[in-house]
């Protein structure tokens, strides 16, 4: 591995371990290298976070996008409640301090406005899907179900920062991905109970998989 990856990785350990207050200085003495070989790869730490928000895309892509035509049934939606998840708890510092992160570079702040948005029409993409499959009786006009997918998303990346200061500190990966459980109960109202519970039962056997 390339030390431009391993100052990705390092930005990624470290504030997720202490927060938004991590420096370039913190991540070449992580790393035992000099601030040449940092500033060789990155002028500053917001064109690290810019990098890091890149593979965060990537991965969240991985886990919630859909192919053409694809048919979502229980087990794809539960694999995307489990990956969607998963990834951002690896990267929950993102989340859990986006404003002081984001605040004193423009270009960064338009990149995680632009991520926000995307990752709130893949959840909506996600929703429309799934009541072609099994709509419940209650109504969902398309500006509704833009409501309720920028809802869900809001509680999704919430959810880090809500578990480790007001449920417990100390929160381990399995309290922070009970978000799942959180957002298919927002969805509940909007899908049949016979495959809602295939759903949840997916979920439960997946997240079981990966603990």
């Amino acid at each position: 591995m390339g030390n431009k990856q391993r100052i990705i990785d390092a930005a990624v350990e470290l504030m997720n371990k202490n927060g938004s207050t991590v420096g370039t200085t913190q991540l070449t003495e992580h790393l035992s290298i000099s601030p040449g070989n940092l500033y060789y790869h990155f002028r500053n730490r917001e064109e690290i976070l810019a990098e890091v928000l890149l593979r965060l895309q990537a991965d969240l892509d991985e886990a919630m996008e859909l192919a053409p035509g694809e048919e979502l049934d229980a087990l794809r939606l539960a694999q995307c409640f489990i990956g969607g998840a998963k990834v951002l708890w690896n990267y929950r510092f993102f989340f859990s301090s986006s404003l002081e992160l984001i605040m004193k570079d423009e270009q960064l702040s338009s990149q995680y406005q632009a991520f926000c948005v995307r990752g709130t029409q893949q959840v909506d993409e996600v929703l429309l899907r799934a009541r072609r499959v099994a709509p419940s009786e209650q109504k969902l006009s398309a500006s509704e179900r833009g409501m309720l997918a920028e809802n869900l998303w809001v509680l999704w990346t919430s959810w880090p920062r809500y578990t480790e200061t007001v449920i417990d500190a100390r929160a381990p990966e399995s309290e922070i991905t009970r978000s799942y459980e959180h957002l298919a109960f927002l969805l509940k109202p909007y899908l049949t109970a016979e495959f809602f519970a295939r759903v949840i039962r997916h979920c439960e056997e997946l997240w079981n998989e990966n603990i």
